[in-house]
């Protein structure tokens, strides 16, 4: 996909950009209103730079939220979808979009300041800082899986009390973080392959939707295990599915929320807010 194929929403004005430190604050740059600079990403691109960038913990949401001038609803209408054009119409894309491409133009300005000599250490101190960060991910796996967890069934296995797009948000911040690789957390997660991990994090957003998939059942052991070991209690939500759901836990089946109904016409489908209820 080329990078002038994308159009900005139809409000879009050629001054109209959000400010940010990040971004450059205060930038009063103005863009090609027919192919803006800023649209080198699809939408797919921009929600994958969002979840990884969220996931470094650099800021938080709801700060990323404010910089880019969007609010949560038109956010989470736009991170649930999937597809190349889906939400290019959505705020969220031009505005993260924007971020992004001040960002890598600020980095890159400065990076081309910096002497070639400095330029040498700073690579060392960076590659010597990534060594030490990744053994200490190893060393973080190797605890998380020694957790031994309580409740468990009489088959050994566990009742699952996050729903699938909240298991998403775990593994998308935690590799965010850039503590382990994606190859170690597969291998903590039970020797996982990549396939079931990319369709778990691909699937349409959705409470239910990737809940047949291995990564999901092994994924909230995985979390809970953590979540022990570093002492934390359960959330308000993960109480509150507990109450809700009982011992049975969310129903390890796909679910999209979509339902067969029969009508004097014929079959259709019809979606429900089942799984929606469930997770509120």
């Amino acid at each position: 996909m080329s990078a002038t194929s994308i159009r900005p929403a139809s409000s879009t004005s050629a001054t109209a950009t959000p400010a940010s430190d990040a971004s450059g604050e205060g930038d009063d740059e103005e863009f090609d209103e027919d192919n803006p600079q800023w649209a080198k990403w699809d939408c797919d691109q921009v929600r994958k730079r969002v979840r990884e960038y969220l996931g470094t913990k650099e800021m938080t949401q709801t700060a990323f939220l404010k910089l880019i001038q969007v609010n949560s609803n038109s956010y989470y209408r736009f991170m649930q979808l999937k597809g190349p054009y889906s939400g290019i119409n959505n705020g969220t894309h031009e505005g993260a979009s924007i971020f992004f491409y001040r960002r890598e133009r600020d980095a890159t300005k400065k990076a081309e300041a910096v002497p070639p000599q400095m330029k040498k250490r700073k690579a060392v101190v960076e590659r010597n800082e990534k060594v030490k960060k990744m053994k200490n991910g190893d060393d973080l796996l190797q605890r998380i899986t020694e957790v031994q967890l309580e409740g468990a069934r009489e088959d050994g296995s566990l009742p699952v009390y996050d729903d699938c797009d909240e298991l998403r948000k775990k593994i998308e911040l935690f590799l965010g973080e850039k503590m382990v690789t994606k190859a170690a957390l597969l291998r903590a997660l039970g020797n996982l392959n990549t396939n079931s991990l990319r369709q778990f994090l691909s699937a349409k957003r959705g409470p239910g939707s990737g809940a047949a998939n291995v990564t999901y059942r092994e994924g909230y052991v995985f979390f809970e295990k953590k979540r022990i070991l570093e002492g934390k209690p359960k959330t308000k939500k993960r109480l509150d599915n507990e109450a809700k759901l009982g011992s049975a836990g969310f129903p390890l089946r796909h679910d999209d929320g979509r339902r067969w109904v029969i009508t004097p016409t014929g079959y259709h489908k019809k979606y429900t807010k089942r799984a929606k209820m469930l997770s509120s």
